[in-house]
């Protein structure tokens, strides 16, 4: 099967076709509220124990695909981006009994600027289980050893811990084993679509807030809403970087301790 001139062998060509139609499988009145040019990515319902028929719609304007040479052969960015579509990203909330949208965000990457007009952000569709969750790993032996496979971005989960798994993680490539990590998705607090913030301390008592923190949400919580854990940044730095991290539900944000 050729690509964009690009040769695979039969099991990525099986995912990637089995992928190709999955992300973008929506019902039709969905395809209609959203723009013309809009591409559907993925899906999900959320469960939000009160309120009825929220669905997270994960969209790009017009992306790129980008497709490899050789798979896994590029380097560390790898391990996230895998091959991806790259544009402009949203996240729509759809009531699906008005059949009408919430609302619908911006999806900003950490390093976007007057560089990248088009303000875009990768979204893989075929990639390793690591960053992302592929749900073939537990299934497929040749995905669990290594092999790529296709991405269940809406991996929705508890992560501000206000009993709703309506959230779920996006991540940028920042250096071998070290990646950037937002939390995106449903807010029960506002009944929005939400990209959350995280407020960390600087010295002096100065505060700064972003959307984007290294590794913090690669990991799980623990319980849901809490981080506290440590790990070791490598590349010539020394020592390790103990994580504390909660979500202030007054607040609507994270913050690191």
């Amino acid at each position: 099967m050729q690509i964009f001139g690009v040769s695979l062998g039969s099991f990525a060509t099986l995912v990637l076709a089995a992928n190709l139609s999955a992300q973008s499988t929506a019902p039709t009145w969905v395809t209609e509220i959203l723009p013309p040019n809009a591409k559907i990515i993925e899906t999900a319902n959320v469960n939000t124990g009160g309120r009825v028929g929220r669905i997270l719609v994960l969209w790009m304007l017009d992306p790129h695909r980008v497709v490899r040479r050789e798979v896994g052969g590029g380097g560390c960015s790898d391990w996230v981006y895998g091959d991806h579509w790259y544009g402009p990203a949203r996240l729509s909330l759809l009531n699906s009994t008005t059949r009408k949208i919430i609302n619908t965000i911006e999806i900003h990457g950490m390093y976007e600027g007057a560089q990248d007009p088009e303000h875009g952000f990768p979204i893989p569709f075929l990639v390793r289980n690591g960053s992302y969750y592929v749900p073939q790993a537990e299934k497929i032996p040749e995905v669990k050893s290594g092999k790529e496979g296709v991405p269940k971005l809406l991996n929705l989960r508890d992560l501000t811990g206000e009993g709703v798994a309506g959230q779920f993680v996006l991540f940028e490539y920042e250096a071998c084993a070290i990646s950037l990590t937002t939390v995106v998705g449903y807010s029960p607090h506002t009944d929005r679509a939400v990209q959350f913030e995280v407020e960390t301390p600087l010295d002096g008592g100065r505060r700064t807030v972003t959307s984007w923190v290294e590794q913090v949400f690669a990991y799980p919580p623990s319980p849901p809403g809490r981080w506290d854990f440590t790990w070791e940044p490598g590349h010539g730095a020394d020592g390790s970087v103990h994580e504390r991290v909660s979500f202030d539900r007054t607040r609507q944000l994270f913050v690191r301790k």
